[in-house]
This record gives structure tokens, C-alpha cells and sequence, in this order.
């Protein structure tokens, strides 16, 4: 909510600031109105208050969050010190975090707020309950809150919270200063008494919410400074005038309930009293007296000289540090009895922990100050406590060796693992054994000269394990031994190079621990580092499932990484989570940030594939590559871990620029970077909030979506380097980038339109090989996409058809042809369609894609690929059109389409004119079509029709008469279309037959339904060379489609034949029968043909021909008794001549 006050204005920020105070009211309200609002007994009887008390309970830690979020997180003197944790603002809400400079919502409301509440907590745990408020101030308060007065039309928000705290604080505070001043003249500062007989109140406390109470107190006084003397003097006032100790105290509590209060109020003082800030408050005296009081006077001392101790740690320097009482013991005991083993567990698990806490690091080893006299004072310190006796070791039979300096020193820097050394190990004992030193003559500096021999049987077993021979039991144990030793040595150089505080000793321990990894083939990792191995074997084993394409090629690379252990563990030794301290942690990113290790093995190995294996290179940076991506998977998997979070991140910062400097990347690791943008789940999950979900949760779910988003770009940064940079890679970068946008590869909604724009603004417009190199990628993505739609045709088709029979059962029809029919249509909708887009947006800038869109939408099979392309026509058809124009692209796209791609034409230039341009086609587009309607022909060999369909709406009305009789020749489907586009701009003038203005020229375009309907009746089907048949069915489709060709516009079409008829001209040879069918199916139109136009066409002598007397006297006879009141044909009947009248009642005889 801070976040979003901060980025609105005012009036938006009050807007999302006034719910959160009609929460805080709403809640306090149940605390303290709910008596006054009739909600809970009115009476202290123990029913009415233990039915209450769940609800109090909520509302009590309700409170607690209301004071921890109103108030200031820090003294004035601590705020530098604070700057350096901001690992927990996140976590923590303070008045600190919210944004100033509102007029309405400042921190000196809230913190008003804050301190009410924090009164009103005090009075509840020194009270056991609420004191009693005036009835007056709780019905006023009651009443502001259910009106909801002065809060959403008033100036102040805050209002009505304060009409509910500020009257139970006062409350206490009355009792509270009474006892104060009575302490104050009875001279002793620590009798502090309330006359509980006197306190009347309006609720008690239970167990359960007794002990929220004072939970919170406590937690204030921790968490917030400002409150930690009051919180102190009240717990301590209470533990000294404990529940019970009174006859009115303690009603509401059983025995038990009064014990476990007494106990934790005890505990509460304990605890802050054990806390710095109690010296420094000077809250120690009272805290100290309160626990004297209860018998636990040494505990209390012990406390203090705690806390005073602690104080002193923080204000003293880095050698007082070092000086402090701090002792590491290793076990001494040989007794292997289940009581000794259980009691050096206990001692055990106590030294840890206090190593955990004090010491300056544990994690490989004690770190010597760089000060030789505090390294030495150090030594000196811990000689006390070296053991009167060896530790056990793994062999009955024990070294001898003398307990020297340098004995002490290594078991100080080793942690004691020099104490326990493996008497099998022969190379920890006297590995030097195998080389000799031999003195020579002295040089002219005065030294001898020194040669270093190998002894020969060491040499010659080494020989014949290098070269195969057969060797000895004693040389295979030999051999064994030389791996385990090569393991432990590669281990320690490696150890040793990540945690060397000088950057040039960790660059050159990375170099020979490069040199080394690559030499020692099947060599296997030592078990300091074998967790580095496994990571980087199953973050392959991962890749091989996400990553279909590279299957192969990570295969031979998880084929490397099982016979190369030492390789795997130093490409993943940086991305694995350490158990090391917060400075070794800076010493090894220091280290890292220097110079990586993964770097160093992989220009290694890039040297080594000169004259060994092509592919080692190749291998390890795939294998490097995949432990990235894993690091980041893992840390989205769990936000909550700050090590991986902290892995994460630094590797995929550093991976642009490691990438950047290899010498070579392959299609495969490009791959594998692409799959860092595969967070779509992660998104979805930490977008989703849940109800139980706490603020710090929300913000760390926040914290991991963003940083995974982060990383996402990351490597979209790098597609873009390359692509740049690496003229041969420069196409598979292009791939992989668009298969992200189109949706290929996994991305999450952000990510995809990223990489969109990476590809359309940023790689595109680059040079001429980086658009061709997209448009081929394009390409391939759009065959991927018709593949799809082929592959999945007929299970699609299954699909839809039990859909619609489903649909047809319940009677619902979908009116749009390019809905989705079923859920396995739409799912194969969204895959097709972002390739779509993508294909379209390059079509703008290269028209001569357009040709590929079409060929693949018109392929057998691919009818959902068609559909997503139709959908997005008309964003296609718009961009083209202004970009080349309508008419040009017309031409162009037409003389590049196929008969097979006709469909696909005519829905490109159906959507050139659009029903949102309220403009008429132009003229240019009007004669573009034309002319490509001339050009394809159809299957007589005559003009197709279709093609003029989308302009006709600006054709001219005289020409379109001309171009009538075709459509009519056309199918039912075809003909509708026409008419609806004829008509589409000429909504106003559908029930209107239109005049010219000047009967000379022929200005009229388009033509209105009304001027459709009585168009097609006056077709002459005998001249145009249709079949009667046909030209009745046009009319009955007309009719049919009652959302265009309503009941006024029949009768507007019917009025307007009517009244030519009147004028001379004879009537419509189907004109009677349209009458008839009217009359069947719009019942509105009953009376108007009763009284108007049925006598209209007596007027006008329609008995004189006899097919449309035979139609009039049928339409009479419908309508003579239609058992409406009032609507009846009988008034046209009677003014039928007499020799017409007895005509119809021969035919037709009343009843």
C-alpha cells in the first residue's frame, strides 16, 4: 500500500489509504463497541466473556500490528547502524517506509494512532482487561462508525479510529496516573499499586488472550525501541502485582490460567532484561526488582551481566572482539558408553552454536587476525585448552608426534581435523616419502644447489598405471591411494583459492585448479566438493528434458561430467550454497568477481581442444551453462533461501559478460540460456496471493518474481550480444530470440513481449543480415506452427464436434465463425497464434512474407492455423495499409497469392475496409480490386465476384445494380455477404429507398436494405439467365435473416413497390408471396397490411393480373379472421368490386 500511495497523487492516494482505515475501524470497533452495539453480554458473568474471547484474541493481535506499523523503528543514534540492514526493512513496516509529502496521510497521524493503541495494549495486560469508558463516548464513537460519517466525504480519515482508542486509553491512563502519583508521595519508586476494588471493567481477559497481550508488549519492546521502557515497566509492574493477588483480580481466570500468566510475565522481564537496550533505557532497575520479588534474583544477575556484556561487544572494537572469553575444545572423552556419547553430543551441539554466534568464522577453519600479535594472543588463549590426552583415532596404533607451535597452529586453523588424521591415508602421513632432496654444489649466490628425484618404485608403479601393464596388488592399492590423494590435494587447492582473501593467490590457485581438474580424468570429487558435482549432473539431467533440440549434445556433455568429476564440481563450485560465515561469504565474492573459476576451465579446456578432444570444450560449456540455469531454478523454487537467491542472481549477472569473453559458443548453450526465461510458473505463483499470506511473505514473493524477470532479461541481454557480436552464431541467437516471442519456448507473458521487441526494434532493424536472419526464423516458427495445427487436425475436429452436439443440445449456437468451438481448439489457438502476430508484424515491413502466411494457412489439415490468421487480419490489413498503402498492397498481395490461397486473399482485403472506418473505400482500392477481380477469373471463366465484395460498400449504386445479378448467381453465403457490405455504412438509411439528388448524375453509393429488397424483387431472372427458382430463393434468404432485413424493413420495401404500383408499374412477379411470408413471420406487420396495404393494391386494381389476385386473395384469407382484436383483412375484402368480391367468397366462403 506504501508502494502504491507513493506512485498515485493525492486524491488517489486517499482513495487507496481510506479502505485500510475502515479495516483498522471495523476491527477496534469489535474490541471495544460491541458491548455498546448490543454484540456481547453487558454483564462480566464468565459466559458472556469466554463466548467473546475468541473473537478478542484476533482483535487483541489486531492491535499489536496496528502499533508495529504506526510507529518508528529506530532511536535517533541507531539510524546510521540501520542503513546497513536492510535485509529486514523488507520484512518489517514501519512509519519509516511510508512515503511523505501527503497533505492527509502524514506519519504524525499515524503515530497518534500508534500510541493510543500501544496504551490501550498496556492497559489490558496491567489491568486484565479494559477499564470501563464513559457510555456517552462509546455510543458517539458507535455511531460515527456505523454512519461512516467523516471518513469517505470527510477531511480526516483518521477520525473515527481516534473516537474509539483515545477514550480506552484515557481510560487507563486516569488509573495508571493516580497510581503513579501515590507511588511518587509514598517516596518509594517501585510501589507501584492500583486499587483494583475501585477499576471497574468493561471486559476481562482469558488465558488466550491474556497471553497475546503480553506476547505483544514484549515483541514492541524488541522490535520497536521507542517502546521498550514503557513495555518494560509495565510487564515488570505486572509480574510485581501479579492476576490473583487481589480478590477482584482474576475472575474470568482459572488456577492453572493464573500460574501460566504469573510464569510468563516472569519470562517476558527475563527476556528484556537479558536485552542492551535495558541498560541503556535504564529499564534494568525495576526489570531486576520485579524478578528479586519472584525468587529469581540470580537469574535476573545473570541476565544483567548479559546484557551488559553484549553492550560492551557492540561498542568495542575488532581486537576487543578478538579478546573475548571465546574457546574452541575439541572432545577428549574415549569412554564410548551411551552416557558419555550422549553428553558429548550436548557439549558438542553448545560449542557450535556458540561458535555460530561469536566466533569471527567456522567455515573451513579458524581465520588468524592478519595482526601477527593478535593471531598469536589468539593461539596463546586456546593453549589452556588443548586436551590432557590425544583424541581417538581410527588405528589402535598412534602416531607419535611432538605437541610443538606448529601442532597447535593446524589443529587452530584445520578446526581440529588435523587432531583426527586417517592412519590409512599413507599420503596425510609421509607422502613426501617418495621424493628425495639432494644438496649440490654452491652456486655463486651462496646457496647449494638443490635437485628434487622421485623414488624409483613410486616412478615405476606410476609408469605402469599410466600405460595400462599389468601391476600387483600392492600397485592397485597404490593406485587407489594416488586418486584419493589427487582428490583431497584438488580439493584444498581449490578450498583454498576461494577463500584467499588476495586476489592474486585466488587467480593463481583457480589457475593450477583448472590445470588440474582437466589432467585428473576419473579422478573423483572429494566430499567438500562432491555436492558441486552432483548439482552440475542433475542440472544436466534437467536440460535433457527441457531442451528437446540440444538431447544429443547434452547427453555427450552428461557423459563428460560422469568421467570427468573434478571438471563438473569446479564449473558449479561457485553456484553451490556454502556453510560459511557472513565474511567468508565477501571473501568469495571478492574471489569470485576477480577471477572465475568456471572461466579458467573453460579456456582451458578451449587450449586442450587444439590437440585432444574437439568437443571438451564444447561439453564444459554446456555443462557450465546448465548449472546457471539450475542455480536460478532452484532459486525460484525457494524464494524464502537468501543463499540461492544470492547465487542466483550474482551468476546470472555474470553471465553476459563470462559468455561475452568464452571463445566460442555453440547452439546448444544458446539453448540452454533461453531456458532462464522459462518462468512462467514462477510468476503465476508468486502473482497469486493468498488469504493467509503475511505482508513479509507477499514482499518476498515480490522480491523472487522480479529477480526472476531480472535474470529472464539477462539472458535475452546475451541473445542480443551475440547476435551483435558472433557473426556465425548469429542466426541460432536469432532463433532462439524468436522462439521466445513466439511462444515456442517457455516465457512468461512479460518476458515474450520482451523478447518481441528485442526482435522487431532492437535485431531487426540492425542491418540487412540480422532482418533476413529474423525473417528465416520467423519462417521456421511459422512451419513449426502449421505442424502443429496438421498434427493435431483431427483430434481438434473430434473435439469441436462434441462440442457443438453438446452446444445444439442445450440450444446455444456460437454467432462468431472465429470462436474457438472447443477447449482443445482454443488451447491450439493460443499456441499458433503468438507465431502469428510475430510473422504478421514482419509482413508490415517485408509484404513479401505475406505469400508464407498464406501457403501455410491454406495447407490440408491446418484449419486452426487458418482461423488464428484470420483473427489477426485485420491488424495485418491496417499496419500494410498504412505503411504502403491500401491499394498498392492490394495489387501486391493478390499477384503474390495462389487460387488456393483465394480464402486467405479475400479475408486480407475484406479487412482493408473495415466497419470501424466510417470513410468509403477510396477510389484507388475501388479500382485495385476491380482489376483484380478481371484478373481471376472463376471456374466458367468469368470475373469472381468475391473479390470486389469488401469495396462494394463504395461502389457506386447504378454499377452495383449492374454487378446484382452476379451475386444472385453466387451462393447463398456469398450473396449475404455482398448485401451486408453494400449496406454497412448506411445504418441510418436502412428503412429509406434513396433518391438522387440529381437525377442526371449518379452519386448514390452503396445501397441501403431497403433499397436490397427492392432491388432483388425487380430482377428480371428470365434476362439475366437465372432460374425463377433461384431468384424466389433470394428473396426467402433475404427474409430469413431477420437481424438485417427486420419487419420495418420489409415493410419500408413493401411500401415503397406498393406505391410505384399506384403510380403504373406493375408489381413484382414474387411481390404477393413476400407478403405471405411476411405475414407468417412478422406478426407486427398484421395490421399495417390489413389496413394499408391490402386496400392500397384494391386501389390499384391487383385483381387484374391474375397471379397477383391469386396472392391477394390468399393474404386475405390468412388475415380475415386472425382472432386479434381489431386486425382484420375483412375491411380490404369490402372494398373489392362486387364481381372481385363474389370471386374471393367462391374461393374462400365466410364462416
Amino acid at each position: 500500500m506504501a508502494e502504491r500511495i507513493g506512485s498515485a497523487d493525492d486524491a488517489g492516494a486517499l482513495r487507496l489509504f481510506l479502505p485500510v482505515m475502515r479495516m483498522i475501524e471495523g476491527v477496534l470497533g469489535r474490541l471495544f463497541l460491541e458491548r455498546t452495539r448490543g454484540g456481547e453480554a453487558n454483564s462480566m458473568d464468565k459466559k458472556g466473556q469466554v463466548e467473546g474471547d475468541a473473537l478478542r484474541s484476533s482483535c487483541i493481535k489486531f492491535l499489536e500490528i496496528v502499533v508495529l506499523c504506526f510507529s518508528k523503528k529506530e532511536l535517533p543514534f541507531q539510524q546510521a547502524a540501520s542503513r546497513m540492514k536492510k535485509d529486514n526493512i523488507a520484512n518489517d513496516f514501519s512509519l519509516e517506509d511510508l512515503p511523505p509529502g501527503h497533505p492527509i496521510i502524514t506519519r504524525e497521524s499515524l503515530e497518534e494512532i500508534g500510541d493510543y493503541a500501544f496504551s490501550t495494549l498496556r492497559g489490558l495486560v496491567l489491568l486484565g482487561g479494559q477499564a470501563a469508558i464513559d457510555p456517552n463516548l462509546l455510543l458517539a464513537a458507535a455511531a460515527s462508525s456505523s454512519s461512516g460519517s467523516n471518513f469517505m466525504g470527510g477531511s480526516n480519515p483518521f477520525t473515527p479510529i481516534l473516537d474509539i482508542l483515545k477514550p480506552a486509553a484515557l481510560a487507563f491512563l486516569n488509573f495508571e496516573t493516580d497510581a503513579e502519583k501515590a507511588e511518587a508521595s509514598g517516596g518509594d519508586k517501585h510501589s507501584f499499586t492500583l486499587d483494583r476494588a475501585n477499576i471497574e471493567l468493561d471486559f476481562g481477559l482469558s488465558q488466550k488472550s491474556y497471553s497475546l497481550s503480553i506476547n505483544a508488549i514484549q515483541m514492541l519492546a524488541t522490535k520497536r525501541p521507542v517502546y521498550f521502557k514503557e513495555s518494560s515497566v509495565c510487564l515488570a509492574r505486572r509480574a510485581i502485582d501479579p492476576p490473583g493477588a487481589s480478590d477482584n483480580d482474576g475472575v474470568l481466570l482459572s488456577k492453572a490460567a493464573i500460574t501460566g500468566i504469573r510464569t510468563h510475565l516472569r519470562s517476558s522481564c527475563l527476556t528484556l532484561l537479558r536485552h542492551f537496550l535495558s541498560v541503556t533505557s535504564g529499564s534494568w532497575e525495576v526489570l531486576t526488582d520485579a524478578l528479586k520479588q519472584a525468587g529469581m534474583e540470580t537469574q535476573a544477575d545473570r541476565a544483567l551481566k548479559a546484557s551488559k556484556q553484549q553492550l560492551n561487544l557492540m561498542k568495542g572494537g575488532r581486537a576487543a572482539r578478538n579478546r573475548a572469553a571465546v574457546f574452541y575444545e575439541w572432545d577428549t572423552s574415549a569412554d564410548d558408553s551411551r552416557a558419555a556419547k550422549r553428553q558429548r553430543d550436548t557439549d558438542d551441539a553448545q560449542a557450535r552454536v556458540r561458535a555460530a554466534k561469536m566466533a569471527r568464522g567456522l567455515g573451513s577453519g579458524i581465520q588468524l587476525p592478519t595482526s601477527m600479535v593478535d593471531a598469536c594472543e589468539l593461539v596463546l588463549l586456546n593453549l589452556d585448552n588443548l586436551p590432557p590426552k590425544r583424541p581417538p583415532v581410527a588405528s589402535s596404533k598412534q602416531r607419535k608426534q611432538p605437541i610443538d607451535l606448529d601442532f597447535v597452529v593446524d589443529a587452530v586453523l584445520s578446526n581440529g581435523a588435523s587432531l583426527t588424521m586417517e592412519e590409512n591415508h599413507w599420503y596425510d602421513r609421509d607422502g613426501g616419502d617418495g621424493w628425495a632432496i639432494e644438496e649440490g654444489e654452491v652456486g655463486e649466490d651462496g646457496r647449494p644447489v638443490l635437485t628434487f628425484k622421485m623414488n624409483s618404485s613410486v616412478l615405476d608403479a606410476g609408469m605402469k598405471i599410466t600405460q595400462g601393464e599389468k601391476v600387483k596388488d600392492t600397485e592397485k592399492a597404490f593406485a587407489e591411494q594416488l586418486k584419493l590423494a589427487s582428490s583431497m590435494a584438488f580439493s584444498r587447492v581449490l578450498m583454498s583459492s576461494s577463500t584467499a582473501r588476495s586476489s592474486a593467490v585466488a587467480d593463481f590457485g583457480k589457475q593450477i585448479a583448472a590445470r588440474l581438474a582437466l589432467t585428473l580424468e576419473g579422478v573423483k570429487a572429494a566430499s567438500e566438493i562432491e555436492r558441486s558435482h552432483v548439482m552440475t549432473v542433475e542440472a544436466v539431467e534437467s536440460s535433457i528434458k527441457k531442451n528437446a533440440e540440444s538431447e544429443e549434445e547434452l547427453a555427450g556433455a552428461l557423459e563428460f561430467a560422469l568421467e570427468n568429476p573434478l571438471v563438473s564440481s569446479s564449473l558449479a563450485y561457485d553456484l553451490t550454497p556454502k556453510d560459511v560465515s557472513t565474511e567468508d561469504i565477501e571473501v568469495l565474492n571478492s574471489a569470485a568477481s576477480t577471477s572465475a573459476l568456471a572461466m579458467r576451465i573453460l579456456n582451458e579446456a578451449y587450449v586442450c581442444s587444439f590437440n585432444e578432444d574437439k568437443a571438451k570444450y564444447e561439453k564444459c560449456l554446456d555443462l557450465f551453462v546448465s548449472s546457471v540455469v539450475n542455480a536460478c531454478d532452484l532459486s525460484n523454487q525457494n524464494p524464502k533461501d537468501n543463499e540461492r537467491k544470492r547465487i542466483a542472481n550474482a551468476a546470472a549477472a555474470s553471465l553476459p559478460h563470462q559468455l561475452g569473453a568464452a571463445p566460442f559458443l555453440t547452439p546448444s548453450s544458446l539453448n540452454l540460456v533461453s531456458s532462464l526465461c522459462d518462468i512462467d510458473e514462477v510468476v503465476k505463483k508468486f502473482s497469486t496471493k493468498t488469504p493467509s499470506q503475511t505482508i513479509a511473505e507477499a514482499a518476498a514473493a515480490r522480491t523472487a518474481k522480479a529477480a526472476a524477470e531480472k535474470r529472464a532479461t539477462a539472458a535475452l541481454l546475451i541473445l542480443r550480444d551475440v547476435a551483435f557480436q558472433r557473426d556465425a552464431l548469429r542466426g541460432s541467437a536469432v532463433d532462439c530470440a524468436v522462439a521466445i516471442a513466439s511462444g515456442r519456448l517457455p516465457a512468461s507473458a512479460q518476458i515474450e513481449d520482451k523478447a518481441l521487441k528485442l526482435v522487431m526494434n532492437v535485431i531487426f532493424p540492425k542491418n540487412t543480415d540480422c532482418s533476413d536472419k529474423v525473417i528465416n526464423s520467423a519462417a521456421k516458427e511459422l512451419e513449426f506452427a502449421t505442424r502443429f495445427a496438421i498434427e493435431n487436425h483431427e483430434k481438434i475436429k473430434k473435439a469441436n464436434e462434441t462440442s457443438a452436439r453438446k452446444k445444439e443440445k442445450h440450444g446455444y449456437n456460437s454467432k462468431s465463425a472465429l470462436a474457438p468451438q472447443s477447449d482443445e481448439e482454443k488451447q491450439a489457438l493460443d499456441r499458433v497464434r503468438k507465431p502469428v502476430v510475430l510473422v504478421m508484424a514482419l509482413a508490415v515491413r517485408r509484404p513479401e512474407i505475406i505469400k508464407a502466411i498464406m501457403e501455410n494457412g491454406c495447407r490440408d489439415g491446418a484449419n486452426v492455423l487458418a482461423k488464428a490468421i484470420k483473427t489477426n487480419m485485420p491488424k495485418l490489413a491496417r499496419a500494410a495499409a498504412t505503411k504502403h498503402g491500401a491499394a498498392k498492397i492490394a495489387v501486391q498481395v493478390a499477384d503474390m497469392a495462389s487460387e488456393k490461397e483465394a480464402p486467405l486473399l479475400i479475408c486480407f482485403l475484406d479487412n482493408l475496409v473495415t466497419a470501424a472506418d466510417k470513410s468509403l473505400p477510396s477510389p484507388e482500392l475501388i479500382d485495385a480490386c476491380q482489376e483484380i477481380q478481371k484478373a481471376r477469373l472463376d471456374a466458367d471463366g468469368n470475373p469472381d465476384i468475391r473479390y470486389i465484395m469488401p469495396v462494394v460498400s463504395g461502389i457506386k449504386r447504378v454499377e452495383l445494380l449492374k454487378e446484382l445479378p452476379d451475386f444472385v448467381k453466387g451462393s447463398d453465403e456469398i450473396l449475404k455477404t455482398t448485401l451486408h457490405r453494400m449496406s454497412e455504412r448506411l445504418g441510418r438509411y436502412s428503412m429509406i429507398f434513396r433518391d438522387e439528388p440529381d437525377p442526371s448524375e449518379n452519386t448514390l453509393r452503396g445501397m441501403s436494405s431497403c433499397e436490397q429488397m427492392v432491388y432483388l424483387h425487380q430482377l428480371d431472372f428470365h434476362a439475366i439467365g437465372i432460374p425463377q427458382k433461384r431468384y424466389l430463393d433470394v428473396i426467402r434468404v433475404c427474409l430469413e435473416d431477420d437481424e438485417v432485413f427486420n419487419d420495418r424493413v420489409v415493410q419500408a420495401a413493401l411500401d415503397y413497390i406498393s406505391g410505384k404500383f399506384l403510380e403504373g408499374e406493375s408489381l413484382p412477379l414474387a411481390y404477393m408471396r413476400t407478403i405471405i411470408l411476411t405475414c407468417s413471420k412478422h406478426e407486427s406487420l398484421h395490421s399495417w397490411i390489413c389496413h394499408v396495404l391490402l386496400p392500397r393494391l384494391v386501389e390499384g386494381q391487383v385483381y387484374s393480373d391474375k397471379r397477383q389476385w391469386e396472392g391477394w386473395m390468399r393474404c386475405a384469407k390468412m388475415l380475415e379472421n386472425t382472432g386479434d382484436h381489431g386486425i382484420s383483412s375483412l375491411e380490404a375484402i369490402d372494398k373489392l368490386p362486387e364481381e372481385q368480391k363474389k370471386m374471393y367468397r367462391a374461393k374462400y366462403p365466410k364462416k
